[in-house]
């Protein structure tokens, strides 16, 4: 399907079912038929993230912008605010794996994620990027530098996703047990 005709359909479901998202539209002075694909779409006001809290606020608990039944959800993760996070129930839901591709990673790689799974939506971002991937993932999580290692080692993981200041830590803990950057077994990051 054109990518003009789905922003479209997306759009008229979205003014249907989410009155917050038409009041903003409205608000600018815009009509569903103002927005006629992927060129109009930077006439839609940006939602900044203290906004979705006044919203989540003011219309509990998704600030009149879930466009499904709350059933039809994965997952609702809780991020600081709080603001509530709903992810959708097809696969892949936040896109990751293009990108997890783009670096390099693919089918046979065992990659330690290290990214929490508890409230927020990083970890299972990056683990179902991964897994649509055909990667095998290790949900670690952050914490325990030395045991991550001897998970690294041991298992032979060749992938980590995670921020870059826990990947250092992790890399100061290995150089301290003797591996060195030609030995270690993560290849990707």
């Amino acid at each position: 399907m054109d990518v003009d005709v789905r922003i479209r359909k997306t759009l008229a479901l979205a003014w249907e079912r989410c009155p917050a998202l038409r009041r903003r539209m409205e608000e600018a002075g815009l009509a569903l038929e103002d927005i006629r694909g992927e060129e109009e779409l930077a006439r839609i006001p940006v939602l900044k993230k203290d906004q979705l809290g006044v919203l989540q606020t003011q219309a509990p608990p998704f600030g009149g912008l879930l466009a499904v039944d709350v059933k039809e959800l994965a997952r609702i993760f809780v991020s600081p605010g709080p603001i509530f996070d709903p992810q959708g129930a097809v696969p892949d839901y936040w896109r990751r794996a293009q990108a997890l591709e783009a670096a390099g990673f693919g089918p046979g790689d065992l990659v330690v994620n290290t990214f929490s799974y508890h409230l927020t939506p990083a970890g299972f971002m990056y683990d179902e990027g991964l897994r649509a991937l055909g990667a095998v993932v290790v949900p670690t999580g952050v914490g325990n530098r030395e045991l991550q290692v001897e998970i690294i080692t041991k298992l032979g993981i060749t992938g980590f996703v995670g921020t870059p200041s826990f990947l250092a830590a992790l890399l100061e803990v290995a150089r301290e047990k003797g591996w060195g950057p030609g030995s270690f077994p993560i290849r990707k990051a």
